[in-house]
């Protein structure tokens, strides 16, 4: 059985699909990583590793920018791009027997590839929009009409409830009743398959030994916006030193800024983390709400201060307060006292934020054990229906 998987270079998309490909080999099944470069980015090597043998092929490119910009270029910008043409090329190719296609408006040339390339295919999510109701993705409308127009063009599945692409196969979304609520849409048999990535290590994490520094008297602040909307010195610096005010030992995830943010000594940084490790020595996470972030940090039973900066992080920030898993707080209302005022919350014990988060822990599951599953299955239905 092959199994091919369509993703990008981002961070956020490639890093929970790691152990996907992984759990699908271990299952007996061969792996074709078809891979968008994301403004030029590719595929490092620690990620290369931690993919074992799994074949990895480049099918095109993507550019971030215009989701920022005039909504109205968007539909013109997915009908001339090459990625369909060469993403059912590659699928054909590689005599892939299922796809699965990482479910997000970049990637909207590459589900119009694989509708015409006659594969079977289902779509995952790395992020919450797939099962978010469309009030709470208002921002996005004017860019998710141009996305919808133009995959229902090419046959494709449109959800209008949730503003996001279906599968007529199978819809995988990694999450969990527990951060969803009663808010989430769940049409066309969309199925939670527990929280992305893998309770154990995924293979490319970094060392950071000055976690050995920190004082067990004091509580623990992690920061991080992610690897690519980190860069806003300004911001930063004001969310650090409100979370050093509480009196806090804060470790900040800085990519290349630390020599424009001129912190204290004593606030640990390095350009990037071994998140999961500090996760689990933290007692508050301030992030951006990227949905790897919030699926880590709930492992690790951490409240979140979110602070949604861009795409799909106000989604997250939504379900995250819904489910009194942390609290949120808007760029605009970022203030040093508004930072120490939201941890100092988030570390008060009798607002139970901990005891939610334990709570849910049974129901994180291994995502990528159930999503192999349940993609082996799928072929292994189809085939026999094709034998019939």
């Amino acid at each position: 059985m092959r199994v091919a998987l369509v993703t990008t270079t981002q961070h956020g998309h490639l890093n929970p699909y790691v152990p996907v490909v992984n759990a699908l080999r271990a299952a007996g099944s061969e792996v074709a990583l078809l891979l968008l470069s994301a403004d030029g980015g590719a595929l490092d090597e620690r990620r290369r590793r931690a993919l074992g043998r799994a074949e990895v092929h480049t099918i095109g490119q993507v550019e971030m920018a215009p989701w920022s910009g005039d909504p109205a270029k968007i539909g013109p910008m997915l009908r001339s791009s090459p990625v369909a043409d060469r993403t059912a090329e590659a699928l054909r190719a590689t005599a892939a027997d299922f796809a699965l296609v990482d479910s997000l408006p970049v990637t909207a040339s590459a589900m119009a590839g694989a509708q015409a390339s006659g594969v079977p295919y289902g779509m995952i999510w790395a992020n919450l929009g797939g099962v978010c109701p469309r009030e709470h993705r208002r921002g996005r409308w004017p860019y998710d009409e141009q996305v919808g127009d133009y995959l229902t063009g090419h046959g494709v599945l449109w959800s209008a409830r949730t503003h996001s692409a279906r599968s007529p196969i199978l819809n995988l979304m990694p999450a969990i009743p527990a951060l969803l609520g009663n808010d989430a849409v769940t049409d066309n048999g969309v199925q939670l398959v527990g929280l992305p990535g893998a309770p154990g290590p995924r293979g490319d994490e970094v060392a950071f030994p000055d976690l050995d520094r920190t004082d067990p008297g004091r509580p623990v602040v992690y920061v991080s916006f992610g690897t690519i909307f980190y860069r806003r010195p300004d911001l930063l610096r004001t969310v650090i030193t409100g979370a050093a005010a509480t009196g806090a030992q804060v470790i900040a995830s800085v990519g290349d800024l630390a020599g424009e943010l001129a912190l204290p000594d004593e606030v640990l940084t390095a350009p990037y983390l071994p998140q999961r490790e500090v996760l689990r020595r933290a007692d508050v996470f301030i992030t951006h709400g990227g949905y790897n972030s919030v699926a880590e940090s709930i492992r690790a039973e951490t409240p979140m201060l979110v602070i949604p900066l861009a795409v799909d992080q106000p989604v997250q920030a939504h379900f995250v307060a819904g489910a009194g898993f942390g609290t949120a707080l808007e760029p605009a209302g970022v203030t040093e006292q508004a930072v120490a005022d939201a941890v100092a919350g988030l570390l008060d014990p009798a607002r139970d934020y901990r005891d939610r988060l334990r709570a849910a822990q049974p129901e994180c599951g291994d995502s990528a054990v159930r999503t192999a599953e349940l993609v082996i299955g799928t072929v292994g239905t189809l085939q026999r229906k094709g034998e019939q």
